[in-house]
């Protein structure tokens, strides 16, 4: 059984977000959030924000990778840290 954060960095994971990126895949979308959305939920939980606030930082921030998707750079990182980045910067910024 993998691990959650094989899973956060595997291949498919970058396919699913290129498919986003390139043709706006809302099925690839759909499990992208289905994966993501609670754990940066709980993140934001963690950070010291109350349930409301972790719900909306969520919800803002995988709206960012929908609309970002197209921007992700493999090289660069996994898509988790990439997603946990737009996290931490819109509760940096206070969205």
């Amino acid at each position: 059984m993998a691990r959650k954060s094989d899973a956060d960095q595997s291949p498919d994971m970058v396919a699913l977000l290129g498919a986003v990126g390139a043709r706006r895949d809302l099925e690839a979308f759909e499990t992208l959030f289905r994966h993501f959305a609670p754990r940066v939920k709980a993140y934001m939980a963690r950070m010291g924000g109350d349930g409301q606030l972790a719900e909306e930082l969520m919800q803002q921030t995988m709206i960012a990778v929908w609309n970002k998707a197209d921007r992700f750079d493999p090289a660069k990182g996994a898509v988790s840290t990439w997603i946990f980045t737009i996290a931490r910067n819109l509760r940096i910024d206070g969205f």
